[in-house]
């Protein structure tokens, strides 16, 4: 494969992977709201990402983070290469590392690289689109941005 080929078949990649997760984010927004809650919370021992008003969780999501950004070292990092991350919310990023080894996407395989917070988005997009997933939501720290991809979602029963 030459290197033209396999840039503008990463270039193609991240550009429909882009545009299916924009689809799916502008679904999640319309049907769960998501941008107007009081607060939110992910808890990595459940999987799980809870929206909430006054304390009462209204909506909870099932995650999988993706990686993060960090805003000190300007790198990007892959929460399969990242040990802090609890497995269970990281065990499908295998499946975006085994896209990315049969295709030769070095930025899919390499666990740390120079990136900022929109190679954060598109190593979302790209994993959302290998997954298949409902949407995707950021968190930001004094640190960087930490970045998730939602597998499942629905109202909470009370």
């Amino acid at each position: 494969m030459t290197d033209a080929f396999a840039k503008e078949e990463w270039c193609s990649t991240v550009s429909d992977a882009c545009h299916f997760l924009t689809e799916r984010q502008d679904d999640l927004m319309r049907a769960y709201k998501l941008a107007e809650y009081q607060c939110f919370e992910w808890d990595q021992a459940s999987g799980e990402l809870t929206f909430s008003n006054n304390g009462i969780p209204i909506v909870r999501a099932k995650i999988q983070f993706v990686g993060s950004v960090s805003v000190l070292s300007n790198t990007w990092l892959w929460s399969w290469a990242n040990p802090s991350v609890n497995p269970k919310v990281k065990d499908q990023m295998t499946w975006v590392k085994g896209f990315g080894e049969e295709r030769n996407f070095i930025a899919l395989t390499n666990a740390q690289w120079e990136g900022d917070e929109i190679d954060g988005w598109e190593m979302t997009c790209v994993a959302a689109r290998i997954l298949d997933a409902k949407g995707a939501y950021r968190t930001e720290s004094e640190s960087g941005y930490t970045y998730m991809l939602i597998t499942d979602i629905q109202w909470v029963m009370n």
